[in-house]
């Protein structure tokens, strides 16, 4: 669904972003996270374990090597949560190709009322449950295990495409090599207007983007997710894009 800021994820999202709605977005996830759950389980069933080794006739080394893998998944789940959530910003820069003060420039836009978001309902829920993708005026923020954040003025064409079992975006942009595949997390009987919706926002706010798989260029038809390459190289020599539908 598309909507504005007063919706409650949102609400909820920028309260708890401390001012940094793109380093929440980043951090929220990653291996780090569900390592630490899992040693927590592990932990759990071994401590009976450990404890009546400590008080009987069983060595105190053999005791603790009953926790020992849920205390190195502990250790490492916390290395690699600390690892993400120190190179919040380098990821962004390196993924994006903008700089730190463009970063800092979309973070302000995301807290900003104009802002729109487009929400999804996650599997096995009823309700609208998450955020899968924020608008600002120059930007757009694709909330997926790795997070894409672009300017809008920056994208050429972006489409939908369930070719791999499964609804994904395909966004070209002048920054990338190649098409951009995102996974989105939803609902599997919403992906469709899932991707619906966040392609007509995206094109709504640059009318520009050429919106769906074939892109013309000299006569010649072009499928966006299989010819991505082929198409930035007719924008970047300057040769009129069409889209084909």
């Amino acid at each position: 669904m598309i909507t504005s800021t007063e919706h409650k994820l949102y609400k909820k999202m920028a309260k708890h972003s401390k001012g940094s709605i793109l380093k929440t977005i980043r951090t929220n996830k990653g291996g780090g996270k569900g390592l630490i759950g899992g040693s927590i389980v592990i932990l759990v069933f071994t401590l009976p374990i450990t404890i009546l080794c400590l008080f009987t006739e069983v060595n105190a080394v053999v005791s603790v090597l009953f926790s020992l893998p849920g205390l190195a998944l502990l250790f490492l789940g916390i290395y690699l949560m600390h690892k993400r959530n120190s190179s919040w910003m380098s990821y962004y820069q390196k993924d994006s190709g903008l700089s730190e003060s463009e970063i800092h420039q979309a973070d302000q836009e995301l807290l900003s009322p104009s802002t729109t978001i487009v929400t999804c309902r996650m599997v096995n829920t009823a309700v609208e449950s998450f955020i899968a993708g924020y608008f600002t005026e120059h930007y757009v923020v694709i909330d997926e295990v790795d997070p894409y954040l672009r300017r809008l003025e920056d994208i050429i064409a972006v489409a939908y495409s369930d070719s791999t079992d499964s609804w994904t975006m395909k966004a070209l942009s002048t920054h990338d090599q190649d098409v951009v595949t995102l996974p989105l997390v939803s609902a599997s009987d919403k992906k469709e207007t899932l991707c619906r919706e966040l392609m007509q926002e995206m094109c709504r706010r640059n009318p520009k983007i050429l919106c769906g798989q074939e892109i013309v260029c000299d006569g010649n038809h072009y499928i966006l997710e299989r010819d991505g390459a082929k198409i930035l190289r007719c924008y970047q020599e300057g040769r009129t894009l069409e889209s084909g539908r």
